[in-house]
């Protein structure tokens, strides 16, 4: 395979990041700047299979059904990473790639964890940060690990790789949330989108840490977090909206003739029915004015919501989470476990 090569310094990376960022920038720079992005991010493909390869062999002796998969940054999220800390740069962020190692277990997971930073490899271990034994205050749990390439081939020399270590229930916390994200357009993976939602998922992952045993936070130590996701879910209606979603993502993935194409989602009677209209790219105009008048609708009605999404974030969903495609089955039963009174019960020790 031939193996994408950088071409630009560092130097010029950091330079068109900020570029990148500028709200001045002439539209020649902004094209200049994406093209030394697009060769940047490529040249990680390297570094990340070296240590993909390291990763699925240590994985396989601890989960042989762990599921080992791979990535490359999505642009946007490069882009609104870089927004979001001023004083990023580019050439140093330490997930343009990324490795993700999905295990039936909690402890599975920490055992890969200990095993990979006691390995002997050539790649250079940088950093390791635990959310599991204290979780982000989104309720993002797992273990990262970054790696600095040590290779054979001197021009990926201290590239950076981010490895990613989940159990079956954190990663299907996270999916959920990327679910979320990508049918209503928040932002709830980078804490911005609405209250209930952004709630809704800090209180499920404190319910699920209950369910593996694990820390909640500190930051929920005083918050009744079972009676909040209760009510939260209700008030929501997330398990419908979440089965709606999936169901309507299956629709979508087969009628999307272009990736510009947009799709207005009805959903009728706590969203046991679900009606689609698709929209070409030039008809944009159109179906923003038909969603206005949809939400008009639901603030009326609570048996009826509206959402508009873009084939493109599906796309991009799909390759974000290839096995977990908009199917939120793992973390509704984890949900409804999480919520079962007797679960509820026996962890108040009656």
């Amino acid at each position: 395979m031939g193996w994408v090569e950088p071409e630009f310094t560092k130097k010029r990376v950091q330079k068109a990041g900020e570029s990148l960022i500028e709200t001045n920038c002439s539209d020649a720079e902004r094209a200049e700047a994406l093209d030394i992005l697009s060769n940047w991010r490529a040249a990680h493909s390297y570094p990340m299979h070296a240590v993909l390869m390291f990763l699925r062999r240590k994985s396989s002796e601890i989960d042989n059904s762990a599921v080992v998969v791979q990535r490359l940054k999505r642009t946007p999220s490069i882009l609104s990473k870089l927004k979001r800390y001023p004083s990023m740069k580019l050439h140093r962020m330490q997930d343009i790639s990324g490795c993700r190692s999905v295990l039936k277990t909690n402890r599975q997971v920490e055992k890969l964890a200990r095993s990979l930073e006691t390995s002997r490899t050539v790649h250079k271990l940088h950093k390791v940060n635990n959310y599991i034994n204290v979780p982000k205050e989104s309720g993002y749990r797992g273990i990262h690990l970054v790696y600095k390439y040590n290779g054979a081939k001197e021009k990926y020399q201290d590239y950076f790789v981010e490895v990613q270590l989940r159990s079956r229930i954190q990663h299907a916390w996270a999916t959920a949330v990327e679910i979320v994200d990508s049918f209503t357009s928040q932002a709830l993976k980078a804490s911005q989108g609405s209250n209930d939602w952004l709630d809704f998922f800090l209180y499920a992952s404190a319910e699920f840490a209950k369910i593996e045993f694990r820390p909640i936070g500190d930051h929920l130590q005083d918050i009744d977090t079972l009676a909040g996701l209760k009510r939260l879910e209700k008030k929501l209606n997330a398990i419908n909206q979440l089965t709606a979603f999936a169901v309507s993502s299956r629709y979508i993935n087969k009628r999307a003739k272009r990736t510009s194409d947009y799709f207005l989602l009805e959903l009728h009677e706590s969203a046991q029915r679900i009606g689609v209209t698709q929209y070409p790219s030039r008809e944009l105009h159109i179906a923003t004015q038909e969603y206005l008048e949809r939400e008009k609708k639901a603030r009326d009605d609570i048996s009826f919501n509206a959402v508009l999404v873009s084939a493109t974030s599906l796309q991009g969903l799909k390759k974000a989470y290839p096995n977990y495609f908009a199917d939120s089955r793992q973390f509704i039963k984890y949900l409804n476990q999480a919520l079962a009174p007797n679960i509820a019960l026996s962890r108040n020790g009656k």
